[in-house]
């Protein structure tokens, strides 16, 4: 383990947790409800389900604590939108509430990787990376509170079970952030398609030590500013010119050839 000084955040810098955090939100699918049930750090109030979906659960439903009512699968839009893929599960909760970034870099590695979002907003995509960086071994992904997705129902379902387990941290300014993550001992690593050389080459020539690893929106990419706090910025090599990698794809990619080159 990597022994440094841990350079605080500034208070004032960080929002432990997302701008839900005083509302309770509704979870839903079969996935996110169980590995929300199975999280003893999760707050639960109530949980709707058909008979068949509670039967689904098993010994998990024998031994809840909070109020199960079996309701018609018709009736779940009275909690959730019309556009819900239930699977017959619908859970009420508190937002999760992380540890905060310092707790993170005080258990730093040279094996850790940290994923910090541009204004990245579609919830589908944030609960895909999640989803990846959960796979591959990410130490925490960090969003901005107010031009990130937030903790949702729809995006704890792309997570599918990985949102209760990986920290997904909201700080207000994600450039200081970034100094912070440096002075810390990451190295920051930009993914952008301007960028002059590939991401696998970079891997090649570096040693083993940690990552924070920047993505940006598909419409904008990084901004200027964000672009400008990168050690590097490069690009994945593609082989076509029909279009850029989805960003949900361009992070599992990434993630993978940092657990496999370096």
């Amino acid at each position: 383990m990597i022994k440094n000084k841990i350079h605080k955040i500034k208070k004032k810098y960080f929002k432990k947790n997302n701008l839900n955090s005083d509302k309770k939100i509704w979870l839903y699918g079969y996935h996110s409800v169980k590995a929300a049930l199975e999280n003893i750090n999760r707050k639960k109030y109530q949980l709707i389900c058909t008979k068949n979906a509670l039967d689904k659960l098993g010994e998990l439903a024998k031994n809840l604590e909070i109020r199960t009512t079996i309701i018609n699968s018709k009736e779940f839009y009275k909690f959730l939108s019309e556009n819900s893929v239930h699977q017959g599960l619908a859970l009420e909760v508190e937002p999760l509430r992380f540890n905060e970034l310092d707790e993170i870099l005080l258990s730093k590695s040279a094996n850790d990787v940290i994923i910090v979002l541009d204004r990245i907003k579609d919830p589908q995509n944030v609960g895909a990376i999640i989803r990846s960086a959960e796979i591959l071994g990410c130490k925490a992904i960090i969003g901005s509170t107010y031009h990130c997705a937030q903790e949702s129902g729809s995006l704890v379902k792309a997570a599918s079970g990985a949102f209760e387990k990986l920290p997904y941290l909201n700080v207000t300014n994600i450039s200081n952030t970034i100094e912070i993550i440096r002075k810390n001992g990451f190295l920051i690593v930009g993914l952008d398609h301007s960028g002059k050389h590939s991401l696998a080459d970079l891997l090649k020539k570096l040693k083993k030590q940690p990552i924070a690893c920047i993505l940006g929106s598909e419409e904008k990419g990084m901004r200027y500013l964000t672009k400008q706090k990168c050690d590097h910025l490069v690009k994945i090599n593609t082989y076509s010119d029909f279009n850029i990698l989805n960003v949900s794809n361009a992070a599992a990619i990434s993630l993978f050839a940092i657990r496999e080159l370096l």
